[in-house]
């Protein structure tokens, strides 16, 4: 089984991360669906888009004996069906990810690392994210910061905001495992997200398991 990544946390964050090398028939077969969730998979017509949906189910296999449905909420989020866990979704080419909380709003983002993203950098950074960069950012500096922003995105319950400017990347290391802080700044409120990040292969992963109690404490 191509599992790639799985932790279990004391403080109840799961994560796991899968790697497709599958094709759709023998992860059909590992996801073992319901009727009810045959019928959605039905309805998927991409092909990589069926890959990704399945991978997602046969990840929950590894955390739940009797495998939740998922759904989504009005702002696109998804959600366990008669569960209380909190899920958070990311795919990225082959690589996919889910990140679970029973608690806390768990964020997760997996991004291939690509030299295209010089091209959209100018997109997502502010210029104090650009200074503190210097004049030669290397591709995993900004993937982490851009997917930190996704992280950011998917954990923050309003709308209205940019990348560019609402969302905050402090300063991190640069090294292929860390930790960091966001910070959201909107409607005169501060939220800080504490989150990690860690290089598998030529994949970045970024993570949070949020809470508001959490930032207020910041």
């Amino acid at each position: 089984m191509p599992v790639i990544l799985k932790i279990e946390r004391p403080d109840g964050q799961r994560t796991a991360v899968w790697e497709l090398k599958e094709d759709e028939y023998s992860l059909l077969d590992l996801a073992s669906l319901s009727e009810a969730d045959r019928g959605s998979f039905s309805k998927i017509s991409n092909p990589g888009r069926r890959l990704e949906w399945l991978a997602v189910r046969v990840l929950l296999k590894e955390f739940y004996h009797l495998q939740p449905s998922i759904d989504y909420n009005e702002n696109g989020k998804p959600i366990l069906v008669n569960h209380n866990d909190k899920i958070s979704i990311s795919h990225s080419g082959r690589m996919v990810g889910i990140s679970l909380h029973s608690s806390k709003s768990p964020g997760i983002d997996v991004e291939m690392l690509n030299p295209r993203i010089y091209k959209i950098a100018n997109r997502f950074l502010s210029e104090k994210e650009k200074a503190g960069l210097g004049d030669t950012p290397s591709v995993e500096q900004l993937t982490v910061i851009w997917g930190a922003k996704e992280v950011m995105f998917k954990v923050y319950e309003h709308g209205g905001i940019t990348f560019k400017d609402d969302f905050y990347v402090e300063p991190f290391a640069k090294s292929t495992k860390g930790s960091l802080m966001g910070i959201i700044t909107k409607d005169n409120q501060t939220i800080h997200i504490p989150m990690e990040y860690m290089q598998i292969g030529d994949f970045m992963l970024v993570q949070t398991d949020y809470s508001q109690q959490d930032s207020e404490k910041n």
